[in-house]
């Protein structure tokens, strides 16, 4: 895959997986995310993701899209995760958000149709991946929100196509 082909499915996609490394374990978790100007936005309550990746910001993260068996497509990006406060937060969730609300389903209802059973399945998906870290606990404890962003150092992106051979950037 050359840049253009990188970016372009950087951005066409939703969820992601992280690979971070503490000392003897490595860690990987899917994520949703936003690829704006370099970089892989995400969002999360504080857990061993955000701890691993504080004690050490070098991270891997991987997207794929398939078709079928033959018909598929790669990419890794190795960066460096940095932790948003402040303004920057602000804009990062921003980022997220708008990327995120894009790829949803836009259907619209009409008020017959409007009830909680036809908000669509992706727009549901959606609301629980982006909120299910702040909703969940033991002891209805409110979870403060961590917004980081992985700077893309590196990347490299592979596909399979029944009429062309695999390449790689």
């Amino acid at each position: 895959m050359d840049k253009i082909q990188i970016e372009s499915l950087l951005k066409s996609e939703t969820i992601g997986r992280i690979g971070c490394f503490d000392e003897d374990k490595v860690y990987v978790v899917p994520i949703t995310y936003a690829y704006d100007n370099g970089y892989i936005y995400g969002h999360t309550k504080d857990g061993l993701k955000i701890r691993i990746m504080r004690k050490n910001p070098k991270v891997c993260f991987e997207i794929d899209w398939m078709k079928n068996m033959s018909t598929w497509k790669s990419v890794i990006a190795f960066g460096t995760f940095e932790e948003l406060t402040g303004s920057d937060a602000k804009n990062g969730l921003e980022i997220l958000m708008k990327s995120i609300m894009s790829k949803l389903d836009r259907k619209t209802l009409s008020t017959e149709e409007s009830s909680d059973s036809n908000l669509g399945g992706e727009n549901l998906a959606f609301l629980h991946s982006f909120l299910s870290p702040f909703l969940h606990s033991k002891n209805n404890e409110i979870f403060e929100m961590v917004v980081y962003r992985i700077k893309v150092n590196e990347v490299t992106g592979k596909f399979g196509d029944d009429e062309k051979s695999n390449s790689y950037y």
